[in-house]
């Protein structure tokens, strides 16, 4: 197979998915996730409602779909980097995050959110379940026993704070200021629940 045309091949499913993607994510936020079908979300992307199926096999999956990509590279990053501290990891992804950050589709997640709650509280159980992934790397950093019950406090502290990290990134577009606070922040919190 040539490779020029299956990566061309690969550019065009890349950003038929992408259409795809952007136009559910605004038409859940205008219309709710209730009030919009596959057929509207093909409507909006130009594609047939079949499209949109083979990319996405229901709504749920579509709205909850920027997310997942968050949380996969969240778990790549971890994956990619074994040896660094959970702070450092989480640092890496964070800028990953900020430079990848597609502004309009950010406004649209936002919005989507706001009109429907049920989906925030969705996507924050996915980024908190990637995080979950980095539990080792968390509890190497605190340096605490692997039972030791602060852990899980950490754990939900952390989590908690990155998922409204990333909100305001959606909400606001973050910027290097913002970034290096959070960070320092997790850094302390981490700091405070390490032993002596």
């Amino acid at each position: 197979m040539d490779t020029a045309a299956s990566s061309l091949r690969e550019r065009s499913k890349a950003r038929r998915r992408h259409s795809i993607q952007r136009a559910a994510i605004r038409l859940f936020a205008e219309h709710g996730y209730d009030g919009t079908t596959i057929a509207d979300v093909a409507e909006a992307a130009e594609v047939a409602p079949r499209t949109v199926s083979m990319y996405f096999p229901n709504k749920i999956d579509i709205a909850m779909s920027a997310s997942n990509d968050m949380s996969a590279r969240l778990t790549a990053t971890f994956r990619a980097n074994p040896r660094l501290p959970f702070t450092d990891v989480i640092d890496l992804w964070l800028v990953d995050v900020v430079e990848s950050l597609d502004v309009d589709l950010a406004v649209s997640m936002a919005a989507m959110f706001d009109t429907n709650p049920p989906l925030r509280a969705v996507s924050t159980a996915h980024i908190m379940e990637a995080t979950g992934l980095s539990t080792p790397a968390l509890v190497a950093q605190l340096g605490l026993a692997a039972d030791d019950p602060l852990i899980a406090i950490v754990y939900a502290a952390v989590s908690s704070a990155i998922t409204e990290y990333i909100a305001s990134v959606l909400t606001s577009g973050g910027t290097r200021v913002m970034h290096d606070q959070f960070v320092r922040y997790l850094r302390a919190v981490i700091g405070a629940a390490r032993p002596g």
